[in-house]
């Protein structure tokens, strides 16, 4: 899970931030917005808007920064004002730049679901369902990946520290993402993966992929490498196998199995196909981030 909820992330983040000219924190408030006030609907009518209040509490983040970004989303015609805050600009997510970033979100989402199962995880069972909206798809996809920020305050204090070690895993696990029962072979953590099955990346591919400047990759990766998150082979680098098989990080994605369930039988209630996953693509299946 762990492996696929990486290559989610990155997938999203490496369209995403270019987006919104590298500024991650701009990212994240557009798409908590997003979440909030996608119509599930297929008609014109606005949705409800958010308050930059409510925005702060639900990522933790100060007021005033939250409103600061808030005010530069609404200058720049990302998001628009509601009676009671703000709401994401209805004519935005239609114009082909976001529209496009949202089939990808959903699409990720749908990937990583697929996956999951594929991997012989047992999808929630669910009652009745309404009729399946991607709206439904594209906020799960925010939710998964805000799921994982939130589990992981205490193991990774800063987001793009986070992020940065979420890349780094994803370019590491492409052979056992590629094959299942690899994969599940590994999936434990009783078994580490040899260094043949775990791709090491270059600082600067990990840069490239996200549209970060590499002197900023760099100056974030010492802390990472610094208390043994990461590891360096040669010039490349791994996340480290024993890090992620530390108690407290073992803990945390117990947490976070817990939130992916909950997320997944929500979704499911939403009319997703849990039973199979695939046929909720929209454009298909999103092609791995590439590192070279």
């Amino acid at each position: 899970m762990t492996r696929l909820l990486a290559e989610l992330q990155t997938t999203v983040l490496a369209r995403a931030i270019r987006l919104f000219d590298g500024d991650l924190d701009r990212v994240t408030i557009f798409s908590v917005i997003t979440r909030d006030t996608y119509s599930f609907d297929a008609g014109e009518g606005l949705a409800q808007s958010v308050s930059a209040h409510s925005l702060a509490m639900s990522l933790s983040r100060p007021y005033e920064t939250v409103r600061r970004h808030v005010h530069a989303l609404v200058d720049a015609g990302w998001c628009e004002r509601g009676p009671d805050g703000v709401r994401a600009s209805h004519a935005e997510l239609r114009s082909p730049e976001i529209a496009a970033l949202l089939v990808l979100i959903h699409d990720a989402a749908v990937r990583f679901v697929a996956d999951m199962a594929r991997a012989g995880v047992q999808m929630p069972a669910v009652g009745m369902a309404r009729s399946y909206h991607h709206a439904a798809g594209v906020q799960a996809a925010i939710d998964l990946m805000l799921a994982v920020v939130d589990t992981n305050r205490r193991t990774h204090a800063d987001w793009l520290e986070l992020v940065l070690f979420s890349t780094i895993y994803a370019a590491n696990s492409r052979l056992l993402n590629a094959d299942r029962e690899l994969a599940w072979h590994y999936a434990d953590g009783r078994k580490e993966p040899p260094l043949s099955l775990r791709v090491p990346v270059r600082t600067s591919a990990v840069a490239r992929a996200l549209g970060l400047p590499e002197a900023t990759v760099r100056r974030r990766l010492a802390r990472l490498l610094a208390d043994g998150r990461v590891e360096r082979h040669g010039k490349k680098l791994l996340v480290s196998e024993a890090w992620l098989n530390r108690p407290e990080s073992v803990a945390t994605s117990i947490q976070s199995f817990s939130t992916v369930r909950l997320l997944l039988a929500r979704l499911g209630v939403n009319g997703f196909p849990l039973e199979d996953p695939a046929r909720a693509y929209i454009a298909g299946r999103p092609a791995p981030v590439a590192f070279d």
